[in-house]
């Protein structure tokens, strides 16, 4: 049996003149079924900040949640908005499980994810669940500030297919400052090539990213950075919004930045 209740596979039909008739009605209310979408959980409050209504969703246990949520929710937006403009309308989905927030963004096998974004939606694994069984209103300010950070991104590029397109340590060091975090790991590899060390060391992608990130605005500014996503949202690739911004070319800055953090390794 499938996940809508209704077995996967045709059912018997009696012989009959009429049941070459009946088979493909059942199949199709069978197929009809199976493409119905998941029932989204209710909403449980709705928060605006400025020009963007967020709407909370999760069960009847995540109402304290959607309580602390709404809390800390309108620093994490302006957090958020410090580079680009939010959606409009963004849904949050609190998950009561890890498991179903991992079917829900369908990024499977990362046991140390909380969160996920996408052009107009955060999916948020309920703190009842995560290791101590809640969350400090200021750790959940920080991933709901990042997580909203790639959506203002997203809203930038388009669609947040297009933001693979984005160095990842731009794309995660951007929402990294935002939200506030600070991290100490850092390891050169993870700035050209941060795909096989997600998978080993998440702490050393991420903390690499918050560095190189914080490196740039050290040596171009705030409102570099606020014209790369600009030009991002002109429809420019991203190595051409960077040195059309910062003045020096992407893979310039990439250079410079390995080789800094290379020497970092070496005298430590």
């Amino acid at each position: 049996m499938d996940r809508t209740g209704i077995t996967a596979y045709p059912p018997v039909v009696p012989s009959s003149p009429r049941a070459h008739l009946i088979l493909p009605v059942l199949l199709a209310t069978l197929l009809a079924a199976q493409a119905l979408p998941e029932a989204q959980p209710p909403a449980i409050a709705t928060v605006s900040v400025g020009a963007t209504v967020v709407t909370i969703r999760g069960s009847e246990r995540d109402e304290a949640v959607g309580e602390q949520i709404r809390r800390v929710l309108p620093d994490a937006i302006r957090a958020a908005s410090r580079w680009g403009s939010l959606p409009a309308a963004v849904v949050l989905t609190v998950h009561a499980t890890h498991g179903e927030l991992e079917s829900a963004t369908r990024r499977g096998g990362n046991p140390w994810m909380r969160a996920w974004a996408r052009i107009g939606a955060v999916d948020l694994q309920s703190p009842r669940t995560w290791s101590r069984g809640f969350a400090t209103d200021d750790s959940l300010r920080q991933i709901l500030a990042h997580e909203l950070t790639h959506c203002a991104l997203f809203v930038a590029t388009g669609r947040d297919g297009r933001a693979r397109e984005i160095p990842l340590w731009f794309l995660e060091g951007m929402a990294s400052v935002a939200a506030g975090e600070h991290h100490d790991a850092v390891h050169a590899d993870a700035v050209r090539a941060p795909g096989p060390m997600l998978r080993v060391d998440p702490r050393l992608v991420y903390g690499t990213a918050d560095r190189a990130f914080r490196e740039l605005l050290d040596r171009a500014g705030v409102d570099a950075v606020r014209r790369i996503v600009a030009r991002l949202g002109d429809g420019l690739a991203f190595p051409v919004a960077f040195r059309d911004a910062v003045g020096v070319p992407l893979a310039d800055f990439e250079g410079d930045l390995v080789g800094r953090l290379s020497a970092l390794a070496v005298n430590r």
